[in-house]
């Protein structure tokens, strides 16, 4: 369609023809504009998604030019873009009657059946796009199609059509990053990592690819190559902040907390100073044991931003190391009203309130996570255990029960239910139970023998346990 017509590349001239058009509708003005001139005013107002603006110039111009198969494949894509995508589908298999082997009518198909689910209708018109269209387009389409077999679940197909955008064009970085996600899906990690060395041998200049090899990398645990892996990303392009962050992020969970204090600094040398870089160094230092120095860039970055909660955290947890139960509470209390859906904080206010014998406000706060989330394990152990600590054994036995039948076969909560079968009188089940619990899963024992140490001081617990110790 108007393939050998004049083109509107340049902003300015759009923005010249957009205002023509708009005086002219202000003015109740008639002013002439050729058929290729509608065109670049209505792809204009499309691009910003300016619907409505695009809908009145369509309809000024398809007066005009009643013919013209452009104006109805443009008509077409206004209604997908407005959600009618039923009314728009005859119309562009009515132009594909015309022009079969137009590109943008198949692309505009294939979008639309993407958008209402129907994915192997719009793989057929991506790849019939794909049989006319240029060469440069061919590597975006074979993505578009991998999308499409992703959106189906058959990730092996998406993979094989990726590698086919990358037969066609090497750097289509968009495509490495698909095929990543791709490996990972499939838990095929090995192979990403085959895969991404083949690729580097032949582009050893790629950033993603390194990126994504250390991505996969740190998948596996293997923080010494993803980190190498992240360092080679970065000394192609010393700007890289994706490579920057990944590896910070990798040394922090390998627990290579001086490394990672290093890595963070160079985040900071590349990017501006931001509370979640200097919360990360606060938490650095809180693992090596450096406490004042963690407080200080916890509270550096509440300075950046006064709401930032993984602060008020760090600070809570820094407390509670300190035996400050009241600080450590006040901070998780606050982290708790910026986030009250984040359920690791609750637990972590419930733990700080029972050093400070506050039974029924822990109870609230394992009461609340349970009712968001009644798989948490930690909620169950740590409700238990209030529960226990102020001796409450019958509401013990009988929120274990609740507990184990949403979280089965968990070992603590089985040695929980014997300490209060114990301590409630029923003694004959609850050895009954510690024989069979120390016979199949001895090495869970000493947990609870921690918690209660005076168990031991009963003769036929310390029986069981020292005869059937390794």
């Amino acid at each position: 369609m108007n393939d050998d017509g004049r083109q509107y590349q340049g902003e300015s001239e759009v923005d010249n023809l957009v205002k023509r058009f708009e005086r002219m509708i202000e003015q109740d003005d008639q002013r002439y504009f050729d058929l290729e001139e509608f065109e670049a005013i209505i792809s204009h107002y499309l691009g910003f998604g300016e619907l409505n603006s695009a809908q009145k110039v369509l309809q000024y111009a398809s007066r005009l030019f009643p013919e013209s198969l452009t104006l109805q494949l443009r008509e077409a894509q206004i209604l997908a873009g407005i959600g009618k995508h039923i009314q728009a589908i005859p119309r562009l298999n009515n132009l594909l009657l015309f022009e079969p082997t137009n590109e943008e009518i198949h692309l505009t198909l294939a979008s639309i059946y993407s958008q209402i689910k129907e994915h192997k209708q719009a793989i057929n018109h991506f790849r019939n796009a794909l049989k006319v269209s240029d060469d440069d387009m061919k590597s975006d389409i074979y993505i578009d199609i991998s999308i499409e077999y992703q959106s189906i679940g058959e990730w092996r197909r998406a993979l094989d059509v990726l590698k086919q955008a990358i037969s066609i064009d090497i750097s289509n970085e968009s495509a490495l990053y698909e095929i990543a996600f791709c490996y990972d899906k499939i838990d095929c990690m090995n192979d990403a990592i085959r895969f991404f060395k083949t690729y580097i041998d032949e582009n050893p200049y790629s950033t993603a690819a390194w990126y994504n090899l250390g991505n996969t990398y740190h998948r596996l645990g293997k923080t010494k190559q993803a980190v190498d892996a992240y360092d080679f990303s970065i000394a192609i392009d010393n700007n890289f902040l994706r490579a920057y962050h990944q590896k910070a992020e990798a040394l922090t969970a390998s627990e290579h907390f001086a490394d990672a204090l290093v890595a963070y600094r160079d985040i900071l040398s590349v990017e501006a100073t931001s509370a979640y870089i200097l919360c990360n160094i606060g938490e650095c230092y809180e693992r090596l044991g450096e406490f004042e120095k963690a407080e200080d860039y916890y509270k550096e970055s509440l300075e950046i931003d006064s709401e930032f909660t993984d602060a008020f955290v760090g600070l809570g947890v820094l407390a509670d190391i300190q035996s400050q139960p009241v600080v450590a509470v006040r901070y998780f209390e606050h982290a708790v009203n910026l986030d009250e859906e984040h359920q690791d904080i609750r637990l972590l206010l419930a733990a700080a309130l029972l050093k400070l014998n506050k039974p029924k406000e822990a109870e609230l706060q394992y009461s609340i996570v349970l009712k968001k989330d009644p798989k948490n394990k930690e909620a169950w152990e740590g409700r238990i255990f209030n529960l226990q600590q102020i001796e409450a054994h019958t509401a013990a036995l009988e929120a274990l029960e609740q507990g184990l039948v949403v979280i089965k076969d968990n070992t603590h909560l089985l040695y929980l239910q014997f300490v209060s079968r114990f301590m409630s009188g029923n003694e004959a089940k609850a050895l009954g139970q510690l024989e069979q619990l120390l016979t199949h899963s001895f090495d869970s024992a000493s947990r609870v023998f921690d918690l209660f140490p005076l168990l031991l001081n009963d003769e036929r617990i310390a029986e069981r346990y020292s005869s059937l110790k390794p």
